[in-house]
């Protein structure tokens, strides 16, 4: 699975599946394809114009909501040349559209002059003329394309108000490569200046630290001169946040130069221009899959953590913090980092890399610690078996796409015990406390038999295997038990209980643990069905001998 899209088209929500080298509608009722042989990559897609725009990094698409099509089939036309004479001259008027091989120049006819000069030599045909306003067939005219010539059989007349342009020719012009640099691009992003919403287009590999934008709001038009170089070339773009008037672009790390630049807008006589300054040096991005935002903070991921994109209080300079400081040491290990995606959902920031999530809680009271590198960190939780290559949240359910192609979705809107489980698995849940010294690494302790425990959540149907591993072992199980809520609508008869109090449970350890330096306790679920929740954990101990 490449991508998950979706557009609100004309007040029509829409979806888009890019699986393999196929395009697919995406309804309740299931696929439906719409194109086949398209490039087999990540990519991305923005809704403009009421149309939806989906990168493939081979092509560049355009859906109106029926039909898809490639924007370069039919892209606008730039008129590069008005008010010309029939012997060349003229005004510079459109750039050149990368998406398009054709242009049209428009003429002043004099009565007299057949041979007209186009702007342009090694010029492939001609596709159209008109001459005040109507279409002259090509009996009327021939082209000498290595001099970007056109000769008429009988001269065009003047025009019938004098300084108006009369005939306008439309030809083709081709570049090699010049819609390459558009068809594949990977990243995209919205960004508004001077009353209209351009878009910037990058992540072709190519052209690794080159963006380009469109004009005038039109998406199938990007002039071939309006692109920027974003720092050292080389260096990858490796994605795009949105801070208050500026636009952040993020680049991977190559240990020497800025890696985080920011783009402004300013209005000219002449349009608008799109300034960009060097930012931050030292975090570079790892994933382009990896940008959210969580609690309206930019995040993204780089080789030492998730990091956030934030301004100073006192200095109002841009700047990064770490916030992922609890699942760093895990989270830095895994080994397929650039292919991580990520997703926003519930309050959550889960980035998934190799079936493994790690979650970010924007929901908790943040932490304040030294460590951080910065103000604060996120609640961190750590989850398996969500093998996701792409995410897509949709009014509150999250959609992921797997690699052999399924479609699946966070199983959170049932309320019977359903829910607890992964297509019928369990889902195990487990919880632990650090490995823990009691303040004091060279006293022995003994948990005593009686006053420890854990409280759990109620469910209709949980329970707990509790472990504790010491110093001086690798860990056993200390307690198992189950913790049932009675229901008339799902009754078990080989764990019936009549238990109908609703409040939180306790389990107790009911065990003792010699002379241990250090101890962790560890609190697991793996039944099917079940749901899981602590709400703390005690435990009494006595101390004794120093450790010899």
């Amino acid at each position: 699975m490449n991508g998950l899209y979706r557009g609100v088209l004309k007040g029509r929500e829409v979806f888009l599946c890019h699986g393999g080298t196929k395009l697919y509608q995406w309804t309740d009722s299931g696929l439906t394809q719409l194109c086949d042989g398209l490039a087999n990559k990540r990519g991305s897609s923005f809704v403009m114009n009421d149309k939806l725009w989906v990168l493939t990094g081979g092509e560049y698409l355009c859906y109106d909501g029926s039909a898809v099509r490639r924007v370069d089939a039919d892209a606008y036309v730039p008129t590069t040349t008005i008010a010309a004479k029939p012997a060349g001259g003229g005004q510079s008027y459109d750039a050149v559209n990368l998406l398009s091989p054709k242009r049209r120049n428009t003429f002043l006819g004099d009565g007299a002059a057949k041979a007209f000069q186009l702007d342009a030599t090694g010029v492939q045909a001609v596709e159209e003329i008109k001459v005040n306003g109507g279409v002259w067939g090509a009996d009327r005219y021939s082209l000498d394309g290595n001099a970007g010539r056109v000769n008429f059989n009988e001269a065009p007349p003047a025009p019938p108000v004098t300084g108006v342009p009369n005939v306008e020719i439309t030809f083709r012009k081709p570049v090699d490569g010049y819609a390459d640099r558009i068809n594949k691009c990977t990243l995209s992003v919205v960004y508004g200046g001077g009353g209209s919403d351009r878009v910037f287009l990058s992540g072709n590999p190519d052209h690794p630290s080159t963006d380009w934008h469109c004009e005038t709001g039109d998406p199938t038009y990007f002039p071939d001169l309006s692109y920027s170089r974003i720092g050292a070339d080389g260096t990858r773009i490796m994605g795009y946040c949105r801070m208050g008037d500026d636009l952040a672009i993020v680049k991977e790390d190559n240990r020497q130069d800025a890696t985080i630049y920011l783009r402004g807008y300013t209005m000219t006589d002449t349009g608008v221009l799109f300034p960009v300054r060097a930012g931050v040096a030292g975090v570079g991005a790892v994933a382009v899959g990896s940008f959210g935002y969580l609690v309206d903070e930019p995040l993204f991921l780089s080789r030492t953590g998730v990091y956030a994109l934030t301004a100073s209080n006192i200095t109002a300079m841009r700047q990064v913090q770490n916030r992922s400081y609890y699942v760093d040491a895990r989270l830095t290990r895994e080994h397929d980092l650039q292919n991580a995606v990520c997703a926003v959902w519930n309050g959550y920031y889960i980035l998934c890399v190799d079936s493994r999530c790690y979650v970010l809680d924007g929901r908790q009271n943040k932490t304040y610690k030294p460590q951080s590198y910065g103000d604060f960190v996120y609640e961190c939780y750590y989850w398996e078996g969500v093998p996701a290559v792409c995410f897509l949240e949709v009014n509150g359910s999250l959609y992921f796409g797997t690699a052999n192609g399924r479609i699946c979705r966070f199983y959170t809107d049932r309320e019977d015990t359903a829910r607890y489980a992964d297509d019928g698995a369990a889902i195990v849940a487990r919880w632990a406390t650090k490995s823990d010294d009691d303040g004091d690494f060279m006293r022995k302790k003994t948990m005593v038999k009686r006053g420890s425990g854990v409280m759990i959540k109620p469910y209709a149907r949980s329970g707990a295997k509790i472990y504790a591993r010491t110093d001086r072992d690798v860990g056993r199980v200390i307690r198992s038990g189950t913790m049932d809520l009675f229901s008339w609508e799902d009754i078990d008869f080989e764990r019936i209980t009549f238990n109908g109090n609703d409040a939180p449970q306790v389990i107790p350890f009911n065990v003792k643990r010699k002379k241990y330096l250090t101890m962790q306790l560890l609190i697991e679920n793996d039944g099917v069905s079940e749901g899981f929740g602590i709400y703390g954990i005690i435990k009494r101990y006595t101390v004794g001998n120093y450790n010899k």
